[in-house]
């Protein structure tokens, strides 16, 4: 999970900034499942994303993996950010500024 903060960004920074975001597997929207065992989509709060079943030796690393990642993106756009990713149960995390 990858919640952020652009700083001067216009919606379109946004808009870009998920476009990017979901070309590594970040999404707004999460899919979890009720007491009938059925799928139902959750909106999850503004400016945090969320990826599932991501490949990683550790919680720490697949973090930092993804703090690289969406710094790298974000530095690409030139977008001025605070950056904080949380992985696994244990709430690893890794935090950026760009």
């Amino acid at each position: 999970m990858c919640t952020f903060d652009l700083k001067n960004a216009t919606q379109q920074d946004y808009n870009n900034a998920y476009s990017d975001l979901a070309q590594i597997g970040m999404r707004k929207v999460v899919v979890g499942v009720d007491g009938n065992g059925a799928g139902t989509q959750r909106v999850i709060p503004t400016t945090t994303v969320i990826a599932d079943n991501i490949a990683g030796t550790s919680s720490d690393q697949v973090a930092t993996v993804f703090r690289n990642a969406i710094g790298a993106k974000f530095r690409a756009r030139r977008l001025k950010s605070e950056i904080f990713v949380v992985a696994g149960a244990q709430g690893f995390w890794a935090a950026d500024r760009t």
